[in-house]
C-alpha cells in the first residue's frame, strides 16, 4: 500500500491509500494536475461540508472540492475534481479517512471533463450529473450510480466489492479484483472484468466485456461482444448476434438466433437457435438449431438438429445429429488423426474423407460416405475406417478424381441395400465397369478387397460374395 498526496490550494492536501495498479496509475496522474494547476496558479480548492452546497462560478481556475469527513455532500456549480480523503495533517502523513462518503454530482457544471477520486477506507457513494466524467475509486466498497443520465464516463476501481450502475451514454468500466456487480443500461460499454464479478445488461445497449479474472457471471442482450481471456471458467449468457471469443472451462449460453464462438477450450456451450464455432478445443455443445462447427480439435461432443462440420488435425468428435450432419474432413490442409462418431444420432451423417488417418462411424439413419476428396491442393492419401451402422441403408464411395488410401468397410453387409458408389465416372458400359472393377477382388481371412483407379484399395470386412448389385459406377 502507498499514499498518494493531491495538492490544493492555500496548503490544503489530502491523502489517499492505494494499492497498485490501474486505480494508483490513474490516483498519480490526478496528483500531478494538482501539481501543474497549483504550479501556474491556476488552482482553487474549496473544503466542502457535509450538507452544504459550496456553490461557486467558473473564472478559469481550475476548481476542487475536497472532502474530508464522512457524510452527504452535494456541491453545486464549477468543479473539475472532487477529491475523497484524509486532510493532510503535518503529524502523520499517512492518514486515511475511515468514514462513508456520499456525493450527489447532479448540481455540478465541469468546464470539461469532471474528475472524482475516492480515497476513503469506507466507500463513496457518487450519484453521477449531466456532464462526462471519470471516477476512480482507491479503496474502500464504493457505489457509481449513473441513474438515468446520458453522460461518458471512465470508472475505475480498486480492490473492494463495488457496484457500478452505468450511464446510458458510453462508458469504459474496470472495477478491479474484488467481487464487483456491473449494471449495463442502454449506452455503449466497455468492460473490463478482473475480479469474480457479475455483470448484467439488458435488451438495449452494446456491450464489450474482457474477462481476465474467471468465475465471473455475465448475462446480457444481443449484439455483445465477449473475449473470455481467463483461465477460470465463467458463467456467460448473451443475446442475438453475439460473439463470445476465447475461454477455458466456461459455460457459455446464446440466447438468440443467432450466435458466434471463436476459440474457446473446454467450455460447455449451448445456443437456442444457429451457432458458429470457429476454431477452439475439447468442447462441449449443444444446438437447438443449425450448427457450423470450423476447424475444431481435441475430445469434442456435438448436439444439434442441423449441423455442419470442417475438421481439424486432431479432432475426437461425438456427434449426434437430430436431422443431418455434413462433415469434411480435409480442411485447412489437415492430415493427422480425426474420428467423427455419430453412433448416437437418430439423423443422417454425411462424411467426406480427407487426408490422413480418420475413423469415421455412422448413426441410425441412411448416411453417405465419400472418400479421397481434395482440398486447397492436398492430395495426400487419405486412410480410413468406416462403420456404416445397423439401421438404414448406407452408400460408401468416391468422386472421380479422388486421391489414393486405404479404406476399410467394417459393417458393409450390417444393413441391407448397402451400396458402394463411384461417382462422375460417366462409362460408356456402366455393367461392363462394374465388372471390371470386380475382377480386381481378392478375399483373404473373410475380407474382400478391391482396386479402384488412382492407386485407392478399399476392404470390406466380413464380405466374401460382393457381387455386381453392390456397386454403381456411373
Amino acid at each position: 500500500m502507498s499514499i498518494v498526496t493531491i495538492v490544493g490550494s492555500s496548503g490544503t492536501a489530502i491523502h489517499v491509500t492505494v494499492g497498485g495498479g490501474k486505480a494508483q496509475d490513474l490516483a498519480e496522474v490526478y496528483a500531478r494536475q494538482m501539481v501543474d494547476a497549483l504550479a501556474r496558479d491556476k488552482l482553487t480548492t474549496v473544503l466542502l461540508s457535509p450538507g452544504v452546497s459550496t456553490p461557486h462560478d467558473a473564472d478559469g481556475s481550475l476548481y476542487s472540492g475536497f472532502v474530508t469527513t464522512g457524510g452527504s455532500y452535494a456541491p453545486t456549480g464549477t468543479y473539475d475534481f472532487i477529491g475523497v480523503g484524509a486532510l493532510n495533517d503535518a503529524t502523520n502523513s499517512t492518514a486515511s479517512l475511515n468514514e462513508r462518503v456520499t456525493v450527489n454530482g447532479s448540481g455540478i457544471n465541469a468546464t470539461g471533463v469532471l474528475s472524482v477520486l475516492g480515497g476513503t477506507t469506507a466507500g463513496l457513494t457518487f450519484e453521477a450529473g449531466v456532464g462526462d466524467g471519470s471516477f476512480l475509486a482507491v479503496t474502500g466498497d464504493n457505489y457509481f450510480n449513473g441513474g438515468t443520465q446520458s453522460a461518458n464516463w471512465t470508472i475505475v476501481t480498486a480492490g473492494g466489492n463495488d457496484t457500478i450502475l452505468a450511464t446510458n451514454g458510453t462508458n469504459y468500466i474496470d472495477a478491479g479484483t474484488g467481487n464487483n456487480l456491473i449494471l449495463l443500461q442502454q449506452g455503449t460499454n466497455n468492460v473490463v472484468s478482473e475480479g469474480r464479478d457479475t455483470i448484467t445488461g439488458g435488451t438495449a445497449g452494446n456491450a464489450s466485456i474482457t474477462i481476465q479474472g474467471g468465475n465471473t457471471v455475465v448475462s446480457l442482450g444481443g449484439t455483445a461482444f465477449i473475449s473470455d481471456d481467463a483461465t477460470i471458467g465463467s458463467l456467460i449468457t448473451v443475446g442475438d448476434n453475439s460473439t463470445v471469443q476465447s475461454g477455458q472451462g466456461s459455460t457459455v449460453v446464446f440466447s438468440g438466433a443467432n450466435g458466434t464462438l471463436s476459440g474457446a477450450q473446454n467450455d460447455t456451450v449451448s445456443a437456442l437457435g444457429n451457432l458458429s464455432v470457429v476454431h477452439g478445443s475439447n468442447q462441449t455443445i449443444s444446438v437447438s438449431g443449425s450448427l457450423q462447427f470450423i476447424a475444431g480439435t481435441g475430445s469434442t461432443n456435438i448436439s444439434a438438429a442441423q449441423s455442419t462440420l470442417w475438421g481439424a488435425n486432431d479432432l475426437s468428435a461425438t456427434v449426434s445429429a437430430g436431422n443431418t450432419a455434413l462433415w469434411t474432413g480435409n480442411q485447412l490442409g489437415s492430415s493427422s488423426n480425426q474420428l467423427i462418431d455419430a453412433s448416437s444420432s437418430k439423423g443422417t451423417l454425411e462424411a467426406w474423407t480427407g487426408a490422413g488417418d480418420q475413423i469415421v462411424i455412422g448413426g441410425q439413419g441412411s448416411d453417405h460416405f465419400v472418400f479421397g476428396t481434395e482440398y486447397d491442393g492436398n492430395l495426400d492419401a487419405t486412410h480410413v475406417t468406416v462403420s456404416g451402422g445397423s439401421g438404414s441403408a448406407n452408400t460408401f464411395g468416391v468422386l472421380a478424381g479422388h486421391t489414393a488410401g486405404d479404406i476399410t468397410i467394417t459393417d458393409f453387409a450390417a444393413a441391407s441395400g448397402n451400396k458402394f458408389f463411384m461417382y462422375n465416372y460417366k462409362p460408356e458400359d456402366a455393367e461392363a465397369a462394374v465388372e471390371n472393377l470386380l475382377a480386381t477382388a481378392t478375399i483373404q481371412g473373410g475380407n474382400t478387397s478391391i482396386m479402384l483407379d488412382n492407386n485407392m484399395k478399399v476392404t470390406f470386412m466380413g464380405v466374401t460374395d460382393l457381387n455386381s448389385s453392390n456397386i454403381i459406377i456411373s
